[in-house]
């Protein structure tokens, strides 16, 4: 993914953006954190930000008609969260409910209010709240206007006088205002029923056919105009807003839109319990308890999309929505780096590249992607450390050499299928491919075999070069096979040659059912754990699911599968930028069921084995083999294997001539060790053929420090990027014992390098 196109996606990310509800709502309402105080059941700093946002709490809940419901995402289920009814419990359960007493210096700019309504009165209330002196004049002998439309005096009177109670606000009743001059003011503020002329800079006119609650979000809004006037001696943009018609009302600017009229209707329909809302009427009059309030706010959701980072263990670990990583990702690549750090390294030589980010996200967004494209971009820059992925990529030259590679046509003439199992699935085990082999050529004797990697390593190192050039060499037997449809056994196989090999035809092993009899299972009951490359592909993940019922396994699914499948953390090679994410997500893999898991990759299968679980490849059970959880074999052990089977290939097809000398070659002939240190070498990506060249090459040329007090041999030797060492001792037969080993990035200044 191209970066600009990245920051076009990044621009539908909802993280951070108001909820819906809070978009519906005509007052500038903290709905999230109103909910949450809720939650932990503080109801009176929940009801200090109600409060502050609708200035007349008693008369808002009572009035609302609750937009906020209509756009609650939990109208999809059928019944919203009921803010009204939260924002009643927390102005009964609050241990105060009076307005907080500001001691602020008075202003010496007066402001007027000609009306005695909900936005007036909303404006009034502001102004002298911030110690403006505000004077409201009436023509009738009563405040509220249209509040007492629907609601008794006596609620309007208390409410009113609560408010006020802590201001010096004035009010002049039964005074008809008809002329602007009339006013003792720097600003006014006038409502629509006036009929007064705004004349001059400093009166602002209320805006008319609004519901009381948007009225009072009007006058909030305004008294924020008019400080600003009063402050600035300008209006803030309001004028040519209100001169060339382009001011939106608070029912324009917000999702919902509740007029006058339909008001009236609803707050009718609440009292007598009418129309649409006759079956809430219950909710609206009933008092909750706190019990009752806190479940309620337990059942919003927030609506402040997580779905990545609550899958992702990476985004969890570095707690990066994406709008933050894309931050640091910037800085990452920024070509100057002695004058800023980069910030965002680990995630981007961590990230799996398995998208699951993209396909739970609800705008699609592809965080992968664009770790990859920054990753790949550092490495053409030279700024990516080379020695994260030293290992794999040379595991794939090793893949990729004549020494383990293989193609075989049987017939001159143009094959039916080609046989492409990847390299991993003979390092594990040489029958899943020599079986699976077998059993295809018996069925279709026209199909060509081709033992190498697909690339993955060099895509996964940002090594576009060379991910290429494998692509090239694919491409050039397949052509060579006469372009057959491809047979593949790995997932992430299938998923590089669906992406960047279209053009070539290609299927799993697991659809062609005709190919595979005698199959058996050594558990009656097991979840299938789908591999990450697996997600786009339901067709793979339904095969599979078809051919372990045939064994007779009672299936499970695991909450993390299908189109949500995770990685079991092989891929992108995290593991040496990040061993603590990778072993996180290898422990919350593992933990998603007690049941034995079944798989179709080879690295989820031996992954999951080394840290207890029981798990199985779904070719153990179709090929009737290691019923008994055989050991996971070493990352010497895998290139041995890999020798194996193409000699036993080799030897079964090409009549036993071998393409070169070396086709038998055995490693590590010189060393013993325990059990336990051969398995800490594969865990520390250290190849025991490697620390034999460093022990060949020490003895040669004399070249160790001895440990007077142990008698053991301690030297070193610089292999491509790493430095290994060795600390051994001579043993029986001619060989070595070795007791100690490890690498690092280092180079020892003066020291000559392995060829």
């Amino acid at each position: 993914m191209e970066k600009n196109n990245f920051l076009d996606e990044l621009e539908r990310c909802t993280h951070g953006q108001e909820s819906p509800c809070g978009c519906a709502c005509p007052f500038s309402f903290p709905v999230r954190d109103f909910i949450d105080k809720i939650r932990r059941g503080s109801f009176g700093a929940a009801f200090r930000l109600y409060r502050n946002a609708v200035v007349f709490p008693d008369l808002v809940w009572r009035l609302c008609p609750a937009p906020c419901g209509e756009a609650c995402k939990k109208t999809l289920n059928g019944t919203p969260v009921f803010l009204p009814l939260l924002e009643r419990a927390a102005a009964e359960f609050a241990r105060s409910t009076d307005p907080i007493r500001y001691n602020l210096p008075k202003k010496t700019k007066r402001a007027a209010v000609v009306g005695a309504g909900p936005a007036e009165l909303a404006c009034a209330l502001r102004l002298a709240e911030k110690g403006y002196p505000v004077t409201v004049y009436e023509q009738s002998g009563r405040l509220g206007g249209a509040f007492l439309e629907v609601l008794s005096p006596e609620i309007v009177e208390r409410e009113i006088q609560k408010q006020f109670q802590y201001t010096a606000c004035v009010f002049v009743k039964d005074t008809r205002i008809s002329r602007i001059e009339e006013l003792d003011a720097e600003a006014a503020y006038l409502c629509t029923e006036s009929g007064i002329e705004a004349k001059g800079e400093g009166a602002l006119v209320c805006p008319g056919g609004k519901n009381p609650v948007e009225s009072i979000a009007e006058g909030i809004r305004a008294a924020g105009e008019i400080e600003w006037y009063l402050q600035t001696g300008a209006w803030k943009n309001r004028k040519q807003q209100e001169a060339d018609g382009s001011r939106p009302g608070p029912g324009e600017e917000r999702a919902a839109d509740v007029t006058k009229g339909d008001f009236l209707r609803i707050a009718t329909e609440k009292e007598r319990g009418e129309g649409s809302r006759a079956e809430e009427r219950e909710r609206w009059e009933a008092a909750w308890s706190k019990e009752q309030a806190k479940a309620e706010a337990e059942r919003c959701t927030r609506c402040d999309c997580t779905a990545c980072m609550d899958a992702c263990v990476l985004l969890r670990q570095y707690g990066s929505p994406p709008k933050d990583l894309e931050k640091d990702v910037k800085l990452s690549l920024n070509i100057f780096p002695e004058t800023q750090g980069r910030a965002a390294m680990r995630e981007i030589g961590s990230c799996n590249n398995c998208n699951l980010c993209g396909k739970l996200c609800p705008s699609g967004i592809r965080i992968g992607d664009f770790l990859l494209q920054a990753r790949t971009d550092l490495c053409s820059s030279g700024i990516l450390p080379p020695a994260h992925h030293e290992y794999w990529l040379r595991d794939m030259e090793f893949s990729n050499s004549e020494e383990v590679s293989m193609f075989y046509q049987p017939e001159e003439t143009a094959s039916d299928y080609l046989f492409f199992p990847g390299c991993q699935a003979g390092g594990s085990d040489p029958r899943y491919v020599s079986l699976t082999y077998e059993r295809l050529l018996a069925r279709y004797p026209k199909t060509s075999l081709l033992l190498r990697c697909c690339g993955a390593p060099a895509l996964w190192a940002g090594e576009e070069a060379a991910f290429g050039r494998e692509l090239e060499q694919i491409t050039l037997y397949w052509r060579e096979a006469g372009k057959p449809a491809v047979i593949l056994a790995c997932p992430t196989c299938h998923r590089i040659f669906r992406e960047y090999l279209p053009e070539i035809p290609v299927k799993m092993v697991y659809d062609l059912p005709e190919i595979w009899t005698g199959m058996a299972s050594p558990f009656e009951e097991a979840s299938v754990f789908d591999p990450c490359a697996s997600r786009d592909y339901p067709k793979m993940q339904a095969a599979v699911r078809e051919m372990a019922a045939e064994c007779g396994v009672r299936l499970k699914e695991l909450p993390y599968s299908g189109e949500k499948a995770q990685c079991c953390s092989w891929g992108g090679h995290g593991y040496v930028v990040n061993p603590l994410f990778v072993k996180t997500q290898v422990r919350e893999q593992i933990s998603q069921s007690g049941l034995p898991y079944l798989t179709y990759c080879t690295n989820c299968r031996d992954i999951f084995s080394i840290q207890g679980k029981e798990c199985r490849h779904i070719l153990d059970l179709l090929l009737g083999i290691n019923f008994e959880n055989r050991e996971v074999p070493t990352i010497t052990k895998r290139r041995e294997n890999r020798r194996k089977l193409k000699r036993e290939l080799a030897e079964c097809y090409l009549s036993g001539t071998l393409l070169f000398e070396n086709s038998g070659k055995q490693e590590n002939n010189i060393l013993t060790m325990t059990k336990e240190l051969s398995r800490k070498l594969s865990e520390n990506l250290i190849l025991e053929e490697d620390i034999c060249r460093v022990i060949e090459d020490c003895e040669k040329k004399g070249r160790y420090l001895l440990d007077a007090e142990s008698g053991h041999r301690i030297g070193h030797l610089k292999i491509g990027l790493l430095t290994y060492w060795a600390e051994y001792g001579e043993g029986e037969g001619g060989l070595y014992s070795l007791y100690g080993a490890y690498s690092h990035r280092m180079a020892i200044q003066g020291e000559d390098e392995a060829g």
